[in-house]
């Protein structure tokens, strides 16, 4: 008789230990999770800060390149229209910087660097050597035309990007607008350039 009950006994503590490992093996497996996904959250805020920073970089060039450009126009042209196009892509993007290095600023991301970088100097290279100043308005048209094509491209994917800087997003969006109104004003610009080209000089 106490020989059953010793044996009942072993068999009540071999059942509780297989219990425990039961237990223990399912507060592993809800813990994994929970673990995964605090390790994934750091790197999902790590690219997004990258990101950020990318558009700050990229958008502080598509300014820089608009204000030297029209910096050039303002002593080559001979056109009142040209020049009124050009001092105004020169204030509008000067304030424009101003508000991407407030954006950054609050954001705590770098402010853009006030140095183009080679591509966007192969831009301005490209402007000077095409036809030499006698085509100049027409080649300052096209080029504003092309660099307001790529920064509304920019602004519009990350103004759609979920991961978007709240700050940066703001900004974006409220420069679209502008640049779109920027591209239609330089696409009348070089119309007028290329209608002026094709005028005969009267002899």
């Amino acid at each position: 008789m106490s020989r059953f009950i010793l044996l009942n006994a072993a068999s009540l503590a071999a059942l509780s230990l297989a219990a425990c490992g039961d237990n223990m093996s399912s507060n592993t497996a809800m813990t994994t999770p929970t673990t995964e996904t605090a390790s994934i959250r750091p790197a999902t805020a790590e690219n997004a800060t990258r990101e950020a920073q990318d558009f700050v970089n990229a958008a502080g060039q598509a300014s820089l390149v608009e204000i030297r450009t029209s910096e050039m126009a303002l002593e080559k042209s001979a056109s009142a229209d040209v020049k009124a196009f050009a001092q105004m892509m020169i204030d509008n993007h000067k304030a424009s910087i101003d508000k991407l290095k407030a954006a950054t600023s609050a954001a705590s991301l770098r402010p853009p660097i006030d140095v183009l970088d080679d591509f966007h100097m192969r831009r301005i290279n490209d402007l000077v050597e095409t036809d030499g100043d006698a085509d100049f308005d027409a080649d300052y048209g096209a080029l504003q035309i092309d660099a307001h094509n790529d920064a509304i491209k920019l602004f519009e994917e990350y103004s759609r990007d979920p991961d978007a800087t709240a700050q940066l997003k703001m900004y974006a969006d409220e420069s679209l607008p502008t640049l779109q109104t920027h591209r239609a004003e330089a696409e009348k610009i070089r119309d007028i350039a290329k209608k002026s080209d094709k005028t005969p000089n009267p002899s």
